[in-house]
């Protein structure tokens, strides 16, 4: 690592309305058909009800970030008996993602998207596998030979060591760095330096730094759902699976500061039955959504079971009765929070 690409994360309130722009409105009629009624530019997930006893709540997400799909719907889920309306602007695709997601919810939302000044209902977009090519078997095998993971996802070929990535092809290069602004500096510093050594210094430093013990640092810090994906890609059997494979998720993963679950396919060791395994660290509101979306990419639902595996304390209720409305329902796995030290 070139030391200018690991910047440190910090905590955040796992309550929906904190942050998220997400807050009951009062009196008038907050429905976004009425008036400009759209919310304002600085809200990205802005939620209102109607009066008391209507048993409506509208939500809108501005900037066609499906990712706040989660938000909503936790928010939703406190305000006890009501009908759910979402409305989706800021990208054409992003209506279809959530109305598919939606539609995993044996309540599901409305969602609508914005048309001029209207809304349209949206129906639920077919899920799009990967349609990546396999990848380059010389790099594949460069990766190999480091002791990395291999990991192939929307066409970007990674490294990472304990689920963090050292290495990903940037069209058909292969560049070495711990996140965009390792790699550019490392290019920038390093010019005259071979691709193996890189790979040899950046994977030996995570390694370090990466492990039970090891002094607070953003190697440790970051893409820590991956890096429990890794430790269960590992050692399946300890967790009551066998088989497992990394998958690509629904949607690209785009660099290192972004949090997002990570999925896997294989088998249970107890049924014999095609699992989908969702690992995530922390909480995250969009996990529900997004493991269902993980479902139907991989699997018919009604044939597949879905497992979140999680470490305790981070299967907040929220989390617990979400995962509990999908149909089927999904199975959550809660591991010791001490899960690094496996």
């Amino acid at each position: 690592m070139s030391g200018s690409g690991l910047g440190s994360g910090s905590g955040s309130d796992p309550s929906p309305a904190s942050g998220s722009g997400l807050g009951s409105g009062s009196g008038s009629d907050p429905s976004p058909a009425s008036g400009s009624g759209l919310g304002s530019g600085s809200d990205r997930a802005t939620g209102v009800e109607r009066g008391a006893g209507s048993g409506a709540v509208w939500v809108l997400i501005d900037d066609g970030d499906v990712s706040r799909f989660g938000s909503a719907l936790a928010w939703w889920s406190r305000r006890g008996p009501a009908t759910l309306d979402v409305v989706v602007d800021g990208s054409p695709s992003a209506p279809g993602i959530v109305a598919r997601r939606a539609a995993c919810f044996a309540q599901p939302a409305t969602v609508w998207a914005v048309a001029g000044t209207t809304l349209v209902p949206v129906e639920p977009a077919p899920p799009v596998p990967d349609p990546a090519d396999d990848p380059p078997e010389s790099l594949v095998d460069l990766l190999d030979a480091h002791g990395l993971e291999v990991i192939w996802e929307h066409g970007v070929l990674r490294g990472e060591v304990l689920g963090l990535e050292v290495a990903r092809t940037v069209g058909t290069v292969l560049e070495v760095g711990v996140g965009r602004h390792d790699r550019s500096a490392r290019i920038e510093m390093r010019p005259g330096e071979t691709l193996p050594s890189a790979l040899e210094e950046a994977a030996a430093a995570v390694r370090e730094l990466r492990r039970p013990g090891a002094p607070r640092h953003p190697a440790n810090t970051l893409a820590r759902s991956r890096w429990l994906r890794s430790l269960l890609l590992r050692t399946p059997s300890a967790f009551g699976f066998s088989g497992l494979v990394p998958v690509a998720p629904p949607l690209p993963w785009f660099d290192l500061p972004e949090v997002g679950p990570a999925p896997c396919v294989g088998v249970s060791a107890e049924t014999g039955s095609a699992v989908v395994v969702v690992c995530s660290v922390g909480v995250d509101l969009d996990l529900v959504p997004t493991a269902a979306d993980c479902r139907l990419l991989y699997a018919d639902p009604s044939e597949v079971e879905l497992w979140l595996v999680m470490p305790e304390g981070d299967d907040l209720p929220v989390t617990r009765s979400l995962a509990a409305q999908l149909t089927p329902p999904a199975r959550i796995l809660t591991v010791p929070r001490e899960w690094e030290q496996a």
